[in-house]
This record gives structure tokens, sequence and C-alpha cells, in this order.
């Protein structure tokens, strides 16, 4: 039977859905970020649905960005030391 993984963090969903025998996938299954961030939030088929051994159950998962993104500068601009070196 499928377990609830909605509200679990997404890694733990997916260790306690290979305990279970079942491959966990989000829904777009090309997707180059793996389910390892956030929160489940939704799962496809519901909980208590019986599935054969290692089915596939996909989840949407919430609130996992890497926060490594691209850095705009601050405003206002740092002084450079150039400008320190005239004053």
């Amino acid at each position: 039977m499928v377990p609830d993984f909605v509200g679990k963090q997404a890694l733990d969903a997916w260790l306690s859905g290979h305990d279970a025998g079942l491959s966990l996938q989000g829904p777009d299954p090309d997707s180059p970020h793996p389910l390892l961030n956030g929160l489940v939030v939704a799962q496809v088929p519901a909980a208590g649905t019986r599935l054969p051994r290692w089915s596939v159950v996909t989840v949407w998962i919430t609130g996992g960005g890497d926060p490594s993104g691209v850095r705009e500068p601050g405003r206002p601009l740092p002084n450079l030391l150039e400008d320190q070196a005239e004053g």
C-alpha cells in the first residue's frame, strides 16, 4: 500500500517510499533536480492505494529551491579601493 507522503520532507518521503518498495518521482521525470529538498505537498496515487512492487508514485515538492542562485550586487555599489585612495 502507498504510504502518505504529504507533509514529509522530500528525502524522508523518498527513503520511506524505497523502504515500501516504491519509486518516487517528481511531475517532470526528466528534471535535473533530484527529490531531496522541500516538503511533499501532493501525491498520485493517493495514500492507501495498492500498487505492485517498484511502481512509481508522483510527488509534488514545494520550498526546495536551491538558495545558491545568481546574486546581483546590492545597491549602492560598494566603494572601490581606488576611490578610497583618492580621498
